[in-house]
């Protein structure tokens, strides 16, 4: 399908490709999400995808700059989706996803669907209180298949002074013993440091545990929850504590409880010294701002060799000191994380161009799919496009990566910090073009959505 007219001049936009997970596709269409005619003037990110799918509905959020309203002017929210009857062949844009009434919606979110077609929402809120603002998460439900949502639930950290952070849930849809728990995990600013918190809802949403806390250090970001096909629960997340690393943590009993952290892969900071220094945070040429966040999947497949395989991905600099600055990395475990693979380099180019921002899903059939930006076309290391990998052998090797974008896009204005001038960030910080992107799989497709900058 092709790409929708861009509606003004700056119009940064979601996009979306399905990938057969098994036959050689020849082309993949490029199919926008979000609707820029909704978009208020001067004000059109979209950025930091999520995916969910049950049967044929597709929906996908991201945050979304260019439907927020000041909270004077009505419901506020930093959040938007679009849904799909088709699988993903068509989008309708729904428009914000209404915050709670106690609160400011913003950005951050974040889908989950359960076995019988109920859609979770989760997204950072903010909660005004006569003297100060508060920061929560909430989770909200829709049981109309993604066409409704209602009020989220709001979810506290440790203290509702602290800065809550990067959350990220999964619902467990196995038909198991935990099926329709829903986990989140995230990360707290304390005047103490970072951590990363977990907590579990065992009635669709209603309500959620007290936190917990999973981290030990105290610089830790990207906490990703996942569930394999027996119902146990993993939570991934970075840790710059002592070096970069990745770490992770089990569960067997519906988070109730998790067990010792494993240190599932070591890797090295991923930035541009120029670039960092004038975004005054770790960033790749360009002006966009990075860190190694992982991404994480389980082979649920009751056919494949390798189900219950844990995949994480990550961007790691391949050797460390330039000056290729970032590679696309996978590590996997086959005994319940209890022990990690060496990495796996999935990105095949042979240039020193940044591939940065991976999503991992699994197949129905056991088939791994990463997708990530890449830089391989430009050789000035600015345009990206977006390439896909598949591997068929656990994640042991990947068959030639495939071009997905049929455009390369440039860079955004990520340094401007006025809202008067068209400037891609103007709401949520410099350099800012997300921090992550989401990817699905059913029995039948890979379904990638990302953010895209080719309407600027």
């Amino acid at each position: 399908m092709s790409i929708c007219a861009p509606h003004q001049e700056f119009s940064p936009q979601r996009l979306l490709a399905r990938i057969a997970a098994q036959a050689p596709p020849s082309q993949f269409p490029n199919i926008q999400v979000n609707d820029p005619a909704t978009d208020i003037p001067e004000q059109t990110t979209q950025s930091e995808t999520t995916i969910a799918i049950y049967k044929d509905t597709v929906l996908v959020a991201f945050v979304d700059t260019g439907q927020y309203l000041p909270v004077t002017a009505g419901v506020s929210s930093l959040s938007g989706y679009a849904r799909s009857a088709d699988g993903g062949q068509t989008f309708i844009d729904l428009g914000r996803v209404p915050p709670s009434s106690r609160s400011i919606g913003y950005s951050d979110p974040s889908l989950g669907v359960d076995s019988r077609g109920n859609f979770y929402f989760a997204n950072l809120q903010y909660v005004p209180e006569q003297r100060r603002t508060l920061s929560a998460l909430g989770v909200a439900k829709s049981i109309d298949g993604g066409r409704t949502f209602a009020e989220p639930v709001l979810v506290g950290g440790t203290d509702p002074a602290n800065f809550q952070d990067k959350e990220l849930i999964a619902v467990d849809n196995t038909g198991g013993r935990f099926d329709g728990n829903v986990y989140m995990a995230w990360t707290e600013f304390s005047p103490e440091g970072l951590r990363i918190l977990f907590v579990r809802s065992t009635d669709g949403g209603e309500t959620f545990s007290a936190p917990m806390v999973l981290s030990d250090d105290l610089s830790v970001q990207g906490a990703t929850p996942a569930v394999g096909p027996d119902g146990e629960v993993y939570v991934v997340w970075l840790s710059l504590d002592s070096g970069r690393s990745l770490k992770i943590r089990r569960s067997d009993d519906g988070g109730v409880s998790l067990g010792p952290a494993v240190t599932a892969a070591q890797l090295a900071r991923t930035a541009d010294p120029q670039a960092t220094n004038a975004c005054r945070r770790q960033a790749l040429k360009g002006g966009i701002r990075t860190l190694e966040l992982p991404s994480v999947a389980v082979d649920r497949s009751p056919t494949s060799f390798f189900r219950g395989a844990i995949y994480i991905v990550y961007q790691s600099d391949p050797d460390g000191n330039g000056p290729d600055t970032s590679d696309v990395f996978l590590v996997s475990s086959v005994d319940g994380g209890k022990t990690f693979s060496p990495p796996v380099r999935v990105n095949d180019d042979h240039t020193r161009t940044d591939q940065f921002m991976p999503a991992v899903a699994v197949a129905a059939d056991g088939t791994v799919g990463v997708f990530f930006y890449d830089r391989r076309l430009d050789p000035e290391n600015l345009k990206i496009d977006v390439y896909f990998a598949r591997s068929r052998d656990g994640g042991r090797s990947f068959e030639p990566n495939i071009r997905v974008t049929d455009i390369s896009f440039a860079v955004p204005p990520t340094f401007g910090q006025s809202t008067s001038s068209k400037n891609f960030d103007a709401l949520r910080g410099i350099c800012y073009m997300g921090d992550y992107n989401q990817m699905a799989a059913d029995e039948k497709f890979f379904y990638l959505a990302w953010g895209d900058n080719r309407n600027i």
